[in-house]
Order: structure tokens, then C-alpha cells, then sequence
């Protein structure tokens, strides 16, 4: 439960206004610098912006904020007075309006207290065309937000202490008179005194401070584009503050959105970056699903003024636990080659793990300090390719010629697999990733798969020796149960025929995998059951519209505004190849069904239909190989994308994409 309470506890204490901690503190000083590129000589710009950080601050700070505006000297490379004034400040916010008339805002924190606080942090303001939100009020939400961390600094400090020092051997927490003490002495001790000697603290399992600070800098950032884009937001709003507070807590607000598809990919995302962060601060697994869980429910009450989306529950935590942990043990398998390109790759796919190896590398010399997992050794298949696919799909009967980049990857967190000897164990934290990523378009991304499995825990059985030609003979099992997520987006027109999508949260499931080794043949299989929550764009949809002339009158809003439907169902993933010398032939296929789920949508009451829609998806996949170098192979792939959709057993509608596939592929 600490680890759900870590952002919980942090919005609580920043909702409130965590009095307790902010009481009686000296005012701040800020210096504001304000220079105009637009017109030099025309100060009414400035005075202007003065006097409305003024007006912000003010309402903002309880107590009234210690101000002091200047004119910024613009014709000089470095302001020279800025080195005398420094020292009497604690902060320099500088705002310059530019040329364009667009408006650089940049915060400097001259008087740092301890290591991880922020040294500079800049925004770039200026009017959109698409954007509802002026420039202008942009600013003042920025602004505003500067004097609330400001007047709140200790007290969103002493948030993440609450939770970290049960981690701590130095400082404690009284609960019952809200203040940090010492552990050794009993004394209390300030909130600024508690975070360094937190700081200062030798290696932990978790670092539950760093985790807490960079997952509220995801949440903050995503907070402030949701701001930014309020206007076109406002069309989800069904709640006020305390109404929507109340709901959620009570339930009735529990209802699945009808956001875009784009939307539901965002929170896949979102859930794989809380989920990285975790993971590269040392939590295992389990720990980090549920950090990215409670992360998840903290987005979902700040945005008070909406449903407490179901399907975001879902597909935050859950996807971004299956695809963050494949990523993360990718990521740690490239890390430790010797190879730039592998690298590169690895903190590509996991910037969370990136952003901390570099913060420990630069405090301790040590880039795996915070996570110790990611140094050990792992069995790995990593292979990047690019080439062209030719292809022609079902609604569309001209053939295309498209660039087709991917990444296939097989990691297994094993010890000594794939070496002689005979050996049976369980194991209980990611035994298996396996993650497929292939785009193609010639003008950007226009078709999308992910196929992402995790193993979470295992049985393992090897029997493997070395026969008389030197080459391995036996077999190795890995028997496990865990999760999966398909994405298969065929298309990007929303709501057109030009679009076909299916995806799938994988939320439990089992799967074996297998290796035999006989006579120079290497065969691998393997399977893996699932149960679904599912997103599906109707295959019968334009079937359906054209028998029906009031349209999708009466259901659910998801279904009239985008399309698709949420859905519960299974999915099979299965493969087989058998490689002998140089030359490799394989298949992969996915076996996937869904049926719309009825009941707990947006509008509710107001739905007067509900129809089933069911579909489904079979994917088959055929290719053969053939190595040229180590690290070079090149491939054909042939593939068919079966569909099928019926709405209330009726609008039977099939079709199949044919795919040609030509590949060189780089095994790193």
C-alpha cells in the first residue's frame, strides 16, 4: 500500500494546501526581468506584464509575495546588473518577448537548498492556429503555477518524505504531530534538514523520492497541456469539483470515455513512462504496476470534471506495465553490449531508465546504482529491420508500395539459459519478454503493429549437453503465466472505411515456449492464451450504417463519435521456426475475438440501443531467412490479415489484407 500512496498522498497534501507544513514560513524572493525585442523603446508591454505577475502572485501566495520587476537591458549579450542583484533573490523568472511576438518565460533558482532541486526550467509561448487557448493565457496558467510551487515548495517536499523515510534510516515521521524527527536522537527536525539528510542517504532498493519527483513532473507536464488545450477538453466535462470528487469516490462516475483512438494510445504511453520511471529507480515488476496504477488514478482525479474512465484504468496501468516491462528488459540486454547503435536503441525505447543512469553516473560514477537489476547478464534476440512492403488491403482494392522499419526482440531473464546442463526451477519475476514494433508508410506512420508478452513468473526445465559435432542437443521449456498487449491499426481516417483497428489489452494468460536442439535443427515454439479487454473499430460498421437510416441513433456515444467499441474477448499467439545452417523458415499468427461490452458508458441513461458487435482478427505470418553475415540476414514475409465483424448476429462483413514483405535485417 506505500508504494500506491506515494502520489495519493503527494495530491492530498497539495489539493489541501498542507497547512500544517507551510505555516510560518519567510516569504520568497522573486526577481522578475522583463525585455521586449518587439519595440525596445515602447515600455507599455512591460509595464503591463509587471503588473499582471503582480496581480497572480499575489492571489496566488497567502501571505503576499516579495516581488521585485525590472527592465531587462536587451542590448547587451549578459544584463550586467543581474550578477549584483542575484544574491538577494531566491528566484529569476526572465521574460522576453520576442521578434515574432511569441514569449520566452525562463525560472533560474539562484539559492538551491538541496541536490535534486531544479537549477533552470524555460517555456515558449506563442498563438497556434488551431489552438482556442491564447498565448496570453497560457502564460498566466505558467505564471500561476510558478508561485503555487514557490508558496508550496516545503510542503510538496515534505509529501514525498511522508512516504520515503519508511525507506530511511536516519529521520522518521510522527503522524500524530506532523513533523520529521531523528531517528537516532528523537529530535525534530526541519523539513528542509529531513530532505538532505534523505539526499544524503546511502543506496536503497527503491528510490522512492526520485520516483515520486519525476513521475510528478509527468503528471504536472501532462497536467499543463491538458490546460492548454482546455477549450477542445471542455467537451468532456460532465462534472464540477466537489460533484465529480464525490462521484468518483462513490462510484457512479465510473463510466468507459469516448475519446479518440488517438487519446487511448496516449494513456498507453503515459502508463509505460509511470511504469519506466518505477522500474529505473529500483522497484521490481509488481512494484512499479502498482506505482503506475496509482499514478493512473491521480490523473484521473485531477481531472475532477470528467468520468473516472474505466477504460484508462485498463489501459494505463496494464499496458504500461506489459509494454514498459518489455522495454525496460530490452533496454538492459542492449545496454550491456559494446555496440553504440545498441545503446542508442535501448535509451530510445526506455527514456526513464536514460534520464536516471545519466543523473547516477554523474552523482556516484555508477550508471546502474538505482537499479542493480538491469546490470545482470540476460539471453537475448534483438534484430532491427527495414525494407518494403507491397500490399493490398480488403476496403481498398489498389495494391501499395510502402517503407516498412520494425523491431523484433526476445529477452529471457534467466540464469544460464540456453547452457548445458540439467536444471528445473521456478521463477518469479519476468522469466520471458518478447516485443514485434513495425510501422510502414512513405509519408510518415500509416500503418501501425505492436505485439508485446510478458512472462511474469515461470517454470523452467532444461536438459541441454554438447553432442559430438560441438552444437547443443536436448531441449529447454519455460511453462508461465502473464500478460500481453496487441495493437493492429491498419489505417488512421477516423470513423472512415479507410480504417481498421484492433487492439487488445492482454490482462492474464498462459503461454509456454520451447527450444530443441537435434541434429544440427533448432526448433522453437510458442503459445500463449489470453483474456482480453479489447478496442475494436467495427468491421461491419459501414455495413450496419448503410441498412439503418437513423445511424447509430441511441448507442453509446464511443460508437456514434469514433466508431469503435470496447469490448471483452481472447487472443492466441502462436510461432514456430526451424533453422538449420544458415536458412531459417517460420510462422506467427495471433487468433484474436472480442464481443462489445454494454453497459457503463458516458450518457448512460440516455442510451436507447445496445447492440452486439463482435469481431475478429487472424493474423497469418510465413517467412524464410537467410543469414549472410553474423549480423546480417536477409528475409520474405508473407502475410494475411483476416477480419471479420457481424452486428447482432447480422452484417456478416469479411475481409483480408495481403502482405508481401521484403527485409534486411541487423541482429545486434
Amino acid at each position: 500500500m506505500k508504494l500506491v500512496c506515494i502520489l495519493l498522498s503527494l495530491f492530498t497534501l497539495l489539493f489541501l494546501g498542507a497547512e500544517s507544513f507551510g505555516a510560518g514560513l519567510s516569504k520568497k524572493k522573486i526577481l522578475i526581468s522583463v525585455g521586449d525585442l518587439k519595440e525596445e523603446t515602447d515600455s507599455i508591454w512591460k509595464k503591463h506584464m509587471c503588473s499582471q505577475v503582480y496581480t497572480i502572485a499575489n492571489q496566488i501566495v497567502e501571505n503576499g509575495a516579495d516581488v521585485t520587476c525590472r527592465n531587462a537591458d536587451t542590448t547587451r549579450f549578459q544584463d550586467p546588473e543581474l550578477t549584483r542583484l542575484f544574491p538577494q533573490f531566491n528566484y529569476h523568472m526572465r521574460i522576453l518577448r520576442n521578434a515574432d511576438d511569441s514569449v520566452s518565460i525562463e525560472v533560474t533558482k539562484l539559492q538551491r537548498i538541496h541536490r535534486t532541486d531544479f537549477k533552470t526550467l524555460g517555456w515558449n509561448f506563442k498563438d497556434g492556429e488551431k489552438s482556442k487557448v491564447t498565448k496570453e493565457e497560457a502564460i498566466a496558467k505558467a505564471v500561476g503555477n510558478f508561485f503555487y510551487y514557490v508558496d508550496n515548495e516545503e510542503a510538496f517536499k515534505a509529501g514525498l518524505l511522508v512516504n520515503g523515510v519508511q525507506e530511511s534510516n536516519e529521520i522518521e515521521y510522527d503522524q500524530e504531530k506532523g513533523i520529521f524527527k531523528n531517528q537516532l536522537t528523537g529530535e525534530p527536525i526541519s523539513i528542509n534538514k529531513a530532505y538532505s539528510l534523505f539526499e544524503g542517504e546511502g543506496e536503497r532498493k527503491q528510490n522512492y523520492l526520485r520516483t515520486g519527483v519525476e513521475i510528478g513532473v509527468l503528471l504536472s507536464s501532462g497536467m499543463a497541456i491538458y490546460y492548454k488545450n482546455i477549450s477542445s477538453n471542455q467537451a468532456d466535462f460532465d462534472y464540477g469539483l466537489v460533484d465529480g470528487i464525490k462521484k468518483k469516490l462513490n462510484g457512479e462516475a465510473f463510466r468507459f470515455d469516448d475519446n479518440s483512438k488517438k487519446a487511448n494510445y496516449g494513456h498507453v504511453y503515459a502508463g509505460v513512462l509511470y511504469y519506466q520511471e518505477a522500474r529505473a529507480n529500483g522497484f521490481n515488476s509488481l512494484e512499479s504496476f502498482l506505482v503506475s496504477f496509482a499514478s493512473s488514478t491521480a490523473w484521473e482525479f485531477m481531472e475532477y470534471r470528467e468520468v473516472l474512465s474505466i477504460n484508462d484504468e485498463i489501459l494505463t496501468p496494464i499496458g504500461g506495465y506489459v509494454i514498459g516491462e518489455a522495454t525496460y528488459q530490452i533496454s538492459c540486454a542492449l545496454l550491456q553490449k559494446d555496440n553504440l547503435a545498441a545503446k542508442a536503441l535501448g535509451y530510445t525505447i526506455n527514456p526513464g531508465l536514460a534520464a536516471n543512469q545519466a543523473i547516477d553516473k554523474f552523482k556516484s560514477g555508477d550508471k546502474y546504482k538505482g537499479q542493480l537489476d538491469c546490470k545482470k547478464p540476460r539471453w537475448e534476440d534483438i534484430s532491427v529491420y527495414i525494407g518494403l512492403d507491397k500490399g493490398q488491403k480488403a476496403y481498398d482494392p489498389s495494391v501499395h508500395q510502402n517503407k516498412l522499419v520494425g523491431m523484433d526482440a526476445t529477452v529471457v531473464n534467466i540464469e544460464d539459459f540456453q547452457k548445458p546442463g540439467k536444471e528445473s526451477k521456478l521463477v518469479y519475476d519476468t522469466a520471458m519478454a518478447k516485443m514485434l514494433v513495425e510501422i510502414n508508410g512513405n509519408d510518415g506512420v500509416k500503418d501501425l503493429r505492436v505485439i508485446a508478452q510478458i512472462v511474469a513468473a515461470a517454470f523452467n526445465q532444461k536438459n541441454l549437453s554438447i553432442d559430438e559435432s560441438g552444437q547443443l542437443r536436448g531441449y529447454n521449456v519455460i511453462l508461465g503465466a502473464g500478460s500481453a498487449s496487441t495493437w493492429n491499426d491498419r489505417g488512421t481516417a477516423e470513423r472512415t472505411k479507410a480504417e481498421d483497428f484492433y487492439g487488445t489489452i492482454d490482462i492474464l494468460g498462459a503461454s509456454a515456449h520451447a527450444d530443441i536442439y537435434y541434429n544440427g535443427f533448432k526448433i522453437k515454439a510458442d503459445f500463449g492464451f489470453y483474456g482480453d479487454f479489447t478496442m475494436v473499430k467495427s468491421y461491419s460498421l459501414s455495413k450496419f450504417l448503410e441498412g439503418n437510416p437513423t445511424g447509430l441513433t441511441g448507442q453509446d456515444t464511443t460508437l456514434q463519435k469514433r466508431g469503435y467499441y470496447y469490448g471483452m474477448g481472447t487472443t492466441v499467439l502462436g510461432a514456430l521456426a526451424i533453422q538449420k545452417g544458415n536458412f531459417e523458415i517460420g510462422y506467427n499468427g495471433q487468433s484474436s475475438q472480442a464481443k462489445s461490452i454494454n453497459g457503463h458508458h458516458r450518457y448512460e441513461e440516455q442510451i436507447t440501443r445496445h447492440d452486439n458487435f463482435n469481431d475478429s482478427l487472424d493474423t497469418h505470418r510465413a517467412y524464410i531467412s537467410y543469414q549472410l553475415t553474423k549480423n546480417l540476414k536477409i528475409q520474405l514475409t508473407r502475410e494475411y490479415n483476416i477480419r471479420t465483424g457481424s452486428i447482432n448476429g447480422d452484417y456478416h462483413t469479411n475481409g483480408v489484407e495481403k502482405r508481401t514483405m521484403g527485409t534486411l535485417v541487423y541482429k545486434f
